[in-house]
C-alpha cells in the first residue's frame, strides 16, 4: 500500500478546465511555496499560519482557506502536524465570492469558513483529515477527493460562475511564453488596450499581466537553473532576463534570497516539489482533457 508526504492527482475531465491538480501534503512545522500565478483552496482540520517576505504572520482557523495570488514566496505552518488538502485553481478560474474579490486576497490568505462553512461534504472531509494517520494510504486521499466532488461541481457549475474563455486565452498566451512576452504583443494579439487588459486581469485574477509575466518568468528560471548547472547567467538569459543582475534583483525581491543562496540552501524538498509543479504546468500536464 503506497504511502507519501506529498501527492497530486489530476481532476476529472469535467473539472480540468478550472483546476490544475488536487494535492495533499503533510505539514509538520513549516512548508515553503514558490509563487505560481494560481489560487489555492486549502482544507485543513487545524489552524494554519501564513507568512511571506512582505507579509506578517497571519493565522486562519481550521476549515477552508484561500491563498490568493502571490508575488513572493510564502510559508504555511502548523503548530501540530496535519494533512492539508489543496485544490489548485487556474488563474482565470477564481470563483469570486462577493466577500473576497481577487485583488483583496492578493499576497495573503483568507478563511472561507463564512462562505462555505455549512456543507456536509466539507464537514466530512475535515473529520477525515483530523483522523488521518501520520502515514496516509493513497486510497484515503482518493476517498477525500471523491467526497469533495459534489461540492466542487456546485461551485463551478452554477449560474454565478461563467467560464472566461477570452481571459483563459490571454493567460495561456503568457503561460506558453513562460512569462517572456511583451505586454504590447499581448495587446496586439487580442486587439485590446493596455489599460483594458490590465483592468481585466486585476479584476478577475488579482494580478496585472505584467505581474503574471514576472511570476511565470521566475518559474521558468527554476527549471532552466537545472539545465544550466553552475551557470546562473545562462539560465537567466534563457528565462528572459536581461542579465544576471536583473535576475538577482527580481529574485531577491520575490524569495528574499539571491538565486545562488536559494539553489544551494538545504530545503531541497521544497525546491524539488516547486520545480516539479512548474514543469507539469509548462509542459501542459495540467491542461484540460
Amino acid at each position: 500500500m503506497e504511502q507519501f508526504d506529498y501527492k497530486e492527482i489530476l481532476p476529472p475531465d469535467w473539472l480540468s478546465s478550472f483546476v490544475e491538480p488536487f494535492w495533499i501534503r503533510r505539514v509538520s512545522g513549516c512548508a515553503s511555496f514558490f509563487p505560481q500565478g494560481v489560487f489555492e483552496l486549502l482544507f485543513h482540520s487545524m489552524p494554519l499560519t501564513y507568512s511571506s517576505v512582505i507579509h506578517e504572520p497571519k493565522a486562519v482557523p481550521a476549515g477552508v482557506s484561500l491563498v490568493g495570488q502571490q508575488l513572493t514566496a510564502y510559508k504555511i505552518s502548523s503548530a501540530q502536524p496535519q494533512w492539508v488538502v489543496g485544490v489548485r485553481l487556474k488563474p482565470f478560474a477564481y470563483f469570486q465570492p462577493q466577500q473576497a474579490a481577487a485583488s483583496e486576497v492578493k499576497n495573503t490568505i483568507e478563511s472561507m469558513q463564512h462562505v462555505f462553512g455549512n456543507s456536509r461534504e466539507l464537514d466530512t472531509v475535515l473529520e477525515w483529515l483530523k483522523a488521518c494517520p501520520e502515514q496516509l494510504p493513497e486510497t484515503q486521499f482518493q476517498r477525500i477527493m471523491a467526497t469533495l466532488m459534489p461540492w466542487l461541481k456546485r461551485l463551478f457549475y452554477c449560474p454565478d460562475f461563467t467560464f472566461p474563455e477570452r481571459l483563459r486565452a490571454k493567460t495561456n498566451t503568457i503561460l506558453d511564453a513562460r512569462g517572456n512576452i511583451l505586454i504590447a504583443d499581448i495587446c496586439e494579439q487580442f486587439e485590446i488596450s493596455k489599460v483594458t487588459l490590465r483592468n481585466h486581469f486585476v479584476s478577475k485574477i488579482g494580478l496585472s499581466p505584467k505581474e503574471l509575466c514576472k511570476v511565470w518568468r521566475m518559474n521558468s528560471f527554476l527549471l532552466n537553473a537545472s539545465h544550466y548547472p553552475g551557470d546562473l547567467t545562462g539560465a537567466a538569459l534563457a528565462s528572459g532576463y536581461f542579465d544576471q543582475a536583473h535576475l538577482n534583483r527580481e529574485f531577491k525581491a520575490v524569495i528574499g534570497l539571491t538565486p545562488k543562496a536559494y539553489l544551494t540552501a538545504q530545503n531541497g524538498y521544497d525546491k524539488h516539489q516547486s520545480s516539479q509543479v512548474v514543469y507539469s504546468r509548462f509542459i501542459g500536464h495540467y491542461d484540460p482533457f
